[in-house]
């Protein structure tokens, strides 16, 4: 565009942080863009070229794992869902609580601990009519039905968003797709990314990383650095006789390593079920790790296995009670044994 000296017009951008197409736009998407629209408009009223491009995002887990949670409701109990009578189910409540990020400490928002059952066709029934909510237990039904939703309510909102500009992330836009690919691509070839692994929180079942904002509930947590002592088995006993012959120890984890050395004792759970567990590599590759199944799955996914994310138990169902009174050698510790 010109002025009427025939001189371009100077020129103005703002964008806004694309809203996720989980749901329907909320008060809080309202709130946020009246700052962008505002000075979007104060430019153009000034007689800016201003230019405001709109994109809705859709990438990341959210949404696939809703429609994975709703298509599992669905053949469990049936269309539509006859849940368990008298079972206390509500929709996601948030709060705001302190939770510490590096570098951040700021307040983010976790699905409140209501001990109640959340089920995503009740959610589901809140914002679109209940003869289509079996429609979205297929992930590209959300790509095509909230972003037009999004729009319609923008445009009744009155936002100066070019529209002929606006768009939705995924694969699905082959444009914007490619776009993305050209970003990281040359950010490569100028070595500004490398491919490697951190600690992070990664989902077995998706079988990837989950971001913070790809998680359907848990946004804030992050991975929790332990140690872990192995504290050797001196004298078998009870289901653990079968390994005679075995290096056993039972694994114990700690945020205060540098205490290992006055140990004295090791607590276990007495209704707690441990296993026996091997199948690792490295300086660990023949021995046996007692621990509980969920440490052994996190063990197993951060390059101690064998295989990635593969160990086998060979004493299964082994309760506290069988490990009370092992005696034990802690390492470093001045006590022979603990």
């Amino acid at each position: 565009k010109f002025d009427s000296n025939g001189e371009p017009k100077p020129k103005f951008f703002v964008t806004f942080p694309y809203p996720y197409m989980n749901g329907r736009l909320h008060l809080g998407h309202a709130y946020s863009l009246t700052k962008a629209d505002f000075i979007c408009q104060f430019n153009r009223i000034k007689g800016i070229n201003t230019l405001f491009p709109f994109g809705f995002h859709c990438t990341g887990m959210p949404i696939q794992a809703a429609a994975n949670r709703l298509k599992a409701e669905i053949e469990e109990f049936g269309n539509p869902p006859q849940f368990p009578s008298g079972e206390n189910t509500t929709t996601a409540v948030e709060k705001e609580v302190a939770v510490e990020k590096k570098g951040k400490g700021k307040k983010a928002k976790v699905a409140a601990k209501t001990g109640t059952v959340t089920r995503q066709y009740d959610i589901m029934k809140m914002m679109i009519p209940e003869k289509e909510i079996d429609q979205f237990v297929e992930p590209i039904k959300w790509l095509n039905y909230f972003p037009p939703l999004g729009k319609a309510d923008l445009v009744r909102f009155g936002a100066g968003i070019d529209w002929r500009r606006s768009f939705i992330t995924t694969s699905n836009n082959p444009y914007y797709d490619r776009f993305v690919r050209w970003q990281f691509n040359t950010l490569k070839k100028n070595n500004m990314v490398r491919f490697g692994e951190r600690a992070n929180v990664f989902s077995v079942l998706d079988g990837q990383v989950c971001a913070d904002h790809d998680r359907s509930t848990g946004e804030g947590i992050g991975p929790q650095e332990y140690t872990l002592i192995k504290l050797r088995v001196m004298k078998l006993k009870g289901p653990l006789t079968q390994l005679e012959g075995k290096e056993v120890f039972l694994v114990a984890a700690t945020l205060r390593p540098e205490t290992m050395y006055g140990q004295t004792n090791c607590f276990v759970l007495p209704e707690g079920i441990y296993g026996a567990y091997e199948g690792w590599k490295g300086q660990i590759e023949s021995q046996v790790l007692i621990m509980n199944h969920r440490s052994a799955k996190g063990l197993a996914h951060q390059g101690f296995a064998e295989k990635w994310g593969q160990f086998k138990c060979v004493v299964p169902e082994i309760t506290g009670q069988d490990l009370i009174g092992l005696p034990l050698r802690a390492p470093n510790s001045q006590y022979e044994i603990v």
